[in-house]
This record gives structure tokens, sequence and C-alpha cells, in this order.
């Protein structure tokens, strides 16, 4: 379990016209660079529509990488073929911390300056998961006992009876969508994140922006996830 709650925190760590717009962000220019106000805020959609398409690229691509690396961390630990249905519902279990953890972790771009018609920069703040906060989700005895409460059996004790009155598929699959229903209720809790401030450098090639060297940093986040991989493996 706190294997796959190192890859939830890893997954969710890397992570990033009339007239007249109006706009909810900033749009600046460097001195050096003559661009008129109107044409600049145009062109600051198109930045800010790319960023964010290629923000859903990246985040697409650490879900993919996680899920691979919670598919192998599952499949060693349960090599019987009876253990099959308990494979898949941790597996769901994990996947869908991982969606949840991207839905709820938000970024709101703040400003866009230009440099030059085929450079900007945006600054954003991100809503990020504040690891000290979600530190008991790490602690097995405190985390069975919010699963108990969820399930609404009275202590740890009485959730490990009843289960056991159960077939193993029944009481894995309980126990597992309970840990999830525990996890979701945290990453709903606005105390439980901080903000923090980043910027994205952006380009514009054959012309369309994009984020700039987003594919070397897929690599790097595949690096990662091979590293946690093989970490895993000892």
């Amino acid at each position: 379990m706190k294997k796959l709650f190192m890859i939830l925190l890893m997954a969710l760590s890397l992570q990033m016209c009339a007239p007249d717009v109006k706009l909810d962000y900033n749009v600046t220019k460097s001195e050096n660079y003559k661009i008129s106000e109107r044409k600049m805020k145009k062109n600051s959609l198109q930045v800010k529509e790319a960023f964010e398409e290629d923000q859903n690229k990246f985040k697409d691509k650490v879900k993919e990488l996680a899920t691979k690396v919670i598919d192998e961390q599952i499949k060693s630990s349960y090599q019987t073929g009876e253990d099959a249905i308990n494979i898949q519902v941790a597996k769901q279990m994990a996947v869908r911390m991982i969606e949840k953890g991207i839905e709820y972790q938000k970024s709101k771009v703040e400003e866009i300056k230009f440099f030059s018609d085929k450079e900007a920069q945006i600054s954003q703040k991100v809503k990020v998961l504040d690891n000290s906060k979600i530190q008991k989700l790490q602690n097995e005895p405190m985390l069975f006992g919010l699963v108990a409460k969820k399930l609404n059996y009275k202590d740890v004790n009485e959730m490990i009876s009843k289960m056991q009155e159960m077939n193993k598929n029944e009481a894995f699959s309980k126990i597992m969508n309970g840990i999830a229903d525990v996890m979701d209720d945290e990453m709903k809790k606005e105390e439980n994140y901080t903000q923090i401030s980043s910027t994205v450098n952006m380009e514009k090639i054959n012309g369309k922006w994009q984020i700039k060297d987003l594919n070397e940093q897929i690599k790097n986040i595949e690096i990662i996830f091979s590293n946690l991989s093989q970490a895993f493996k000892k």
C-alpha cells in the first residue's frame, strides 16, 4: 500500500476574439518587443490554448507511466491465478486515485508575457497536495481506522472480524473501495492543498505554440518512473 501511495504522490507532483477581449489573466511584453495590445491579447489566447493542450498531454503521459508501474507492482504482489480479481481491483483503485488527484490538482494562468512573435512565458498558480497534510494516509493503522469509519464499522477490529466472514475477493474489494473513498475524501479537502507559483516557457514552431522542450520533459518523467519501478523490484 505504501508503494502505491508513493506512486500516487509521484504522479501528482509531476505534474503544470472580439475587439476588446476580456481575459482573466494579465498580458505583458518585454520592452523591446513591438506589438499592439489588441494583437497581443489575441495571441495570448492561442498561447493559453496550446499550453492547456500540452498540459493535458503531459498529464496523460504521467497517468500512463504511473499506471504501468502500478500494474507491475501489483502483479509482483499476487502471483497465483486465484488472485486475478484482486489484482484488477487494486489496479482500478490506484488508477482511480491518480485520476482523482489530477482532477483536483488545479492550475490558473496569472500572466502571459511575450518576448517576441515566437517566445512567451506563462506564470501560473498551481494547487498541489501538501504531503505534510496527508502523511496519515501512509500510516496504515490510521488509514485503516479511517476506512473502518468510512465503511460504518465501530473500529478496525470489528471491520476485520466482519471481513473474515466474507470470501476473500469480496473482502479485498470492499477494503480497496474503502481506501479509495477515504483518499478521495482527503483530496477534496482544501486544507490539504498548498499553492505554488511556476513559470512555463512557450515557443512557436511551424506556426503553432507549444511548451518548450515538452518532449524532453516527458523523457525525464519516463526516466523517473523507470527508476521508481526498478527501485520497487529490489
